[in-house]
């Protein structure tokens, strides 16, 4: 796929409210003719979205039918993942979206509208990636330990981005906090810190290669550090944050997921398509160029990340008060 075929793909999602006919359906006859919807809780062209894109495409061309792609952000991932969870069980209502709704959102929420164990399946881990640590302009250093030395003098004087409170940059910078014994300003922001990070109004950011990678190759942003267990194929100079502070690693992985209850045969026939999806070349060059790599999991090995971390998070985010107004 290239570049102007991604585009059409990013920029060709259509919103369905309603899909009728879809009830009823047996998993001997599914998929018929009623379109596959996939929700995703971002944005379009934010985070995952892309990919969702990308995947919805192949999977459409694989089980020979329509797959819509429908953004529902908002409520940290909590709004789209509802709308999946109290959809029909019948194969034509999915997620594609980031663990966080599972393993993070219930635990900053005072209340979330679905519950995470019970209302979904999971169906198969698509891909993960690391995220780099940015600079712009308004910060002078050029590398992590310049971000370190810096904080250290002056505690508290060097702010950074987020997607909001308990978002992955956010928990991922009280992280590096910890292990470099520093002081950081938070500015969350609910959506893309981007343009103010460029314009010199916020000094630091963690941000996804999708939407790091073009401004850092431009030079618009540095690249301080990666966050992933090795150092990121499409920047390999850049170091890893375990280079620095063995350990400290952290991925963001995209999975998919159906309503509980949805017919196992069903959910076998998702599996191994999205799991071949993952395997074609283009997918493959084009996660590659993200610094994101495949995974094809098993439900019980997806379940079973899901439970680790959710366990890590909710930790966490009693331990440093995080909460969302």
């Amino acid at each position: 796929m290239d570049r102007r075929q991604s585009i059409a793909v990013l920029l060709g999602g259509l919103t369905l409210t309603a899909l009728p006919g879809a009830q009823g359906q047996s998993p001997a006859t599914w998929p018929g003719g009623t379109p596959i919807r996939i929700i995703t809780p971002t944005p379009v062209g934010v985070g995952s979205d892309a990919f969702t894109r990308i995947y919805a495409e192949h999977l459409g061309r694989v089980l020979k039918t329509s797959v819509i792609v429908e953004n529902r952000p908002g409520a940290a991932g909590t709004l789209g993942t509802d709308a999946v969870g109290k959809s029909a069980p019948n194969g034509y209502t999915l997620l594609v979206s980031t663990s966080l709704p599972f393993t993070t959102s219930p635990y900053l929420l005072a209340k979330v509208p679905y519950n995470a164990q019970k209302d979904f399946v999971p169906v198969v881990q698509l891909y993960r990636g690391g995220s780099f640590v940015i600079a712009g302009p308004a910060f002078a250093g050029k590398s992590l330990a310049d971000l370190v030395a810096s904080a250290k003098r002056a505690p508290s004087s060097i702010n950074y981005a987020s997607y909001g409170p308990g978002s992955t940059a956010h928990l991922g910078m009280e992280l590096l906090q910890d292990a470099a014994d520093i002081q950081l300003t938070h500015i969350p922001y609910k959506q893309s810190a981007m343009p103010d990070l460029i314009g010199g109004q916020v000094m630091v950011g963690w941000e996804p290669p999708p939407s790091a990678l073009p401004n850092i190759r431009s030079g618009k942003i540095k690249a301080l550090a990666y966050t992933g267990d090795r150092r990121s194929p499409a920047l390999p100079d850049v170091p890893t944050l375990a280079e620095a502070y063995p350990g400290l690693e952290m991925f963001t992985w995209v999975g998919v997921w159906a309503p509980a209850g949805t017919p196992d045969a069903i959910v076998q026939r998702l599996q191994a398509a999205f799991a071949g999806i993952s395997k074609e070349p283009e997918v493959l060059k084009a996660l590659a160029d993200a610094s994101s790599e495949p995974m094809t999991t098993t439900q019980a090995q997806m379940a079973a990340a899901i439970e680790r971390e959710a366990q890590t998070m909710s930790r966490l985010i009693k331990a440093k008060h995080i909460t969302v107004n």
